[in-house]
């Protein structure tokens, strides 16, 4: 495990949380490991990873909701989604290959991970998307 993962693993159990499964992704050249959970907003359990590796880089990604992006929402949610983008700086949305709405958040790391940082993040996200969950899911089933 790589010492990023390492910390901030350590950072889960003293904390005593435990909604994280931990996956060390075998033959990866950057010694990557996935913290897998979710986070419940609106009652809705959004799947949540944090991936961490030997760069300077750690990842929180959240997927918002699979598979809706369509024609008939299309216009009005990249509008949206772009608004949002300009307005929050420590993370950014975006559709991927299969229409489904992810949000992304990196965390540049001098040396190790903080445990404390990465949690504080999963605060930002939660709270931003408790403000505008409902909106974008309107905009999704229009």
């Amino acid at each position: 495990m790589n010492k990023k993962a390492e910390t901030f693993k350590n950072y889960l159990e003293k904390n005593k949380i435990k909604s994280f499964n931990i996956d060390e992704i075998a033959g990866d050249a950057l010694n990557s490991v996935v913290f897998r959970s979710n986070i419940e907003i609106n009652g809705q359990q959004l799947p949540t990873i944090v991936v961490l590796d030997s760069s300077i880089y750690g990842m929180v990604r959240v997927l918002v909701a699979p598979r809706v992006l369509n024609e008939n929402n299309e216009a009005e949610l990249l509008k949206e989604l772009n608004r949002l983008n300009k307005s929050y700086k420590s993370f950014k949305y975006y559709f991927d290959d299969n229409g489904s709405l992810v949000l992304d958040c990196c965390i540049l790391f001098k040396e190790d991970s903080d445990g404390e940082l990465i949690y504080t993040m999963f605060d930002v996200i939660i709270r931003h998307l408790n403000s505008e969950y409902k909106k974008l899911m309107q905009l999704i089933w229009k």
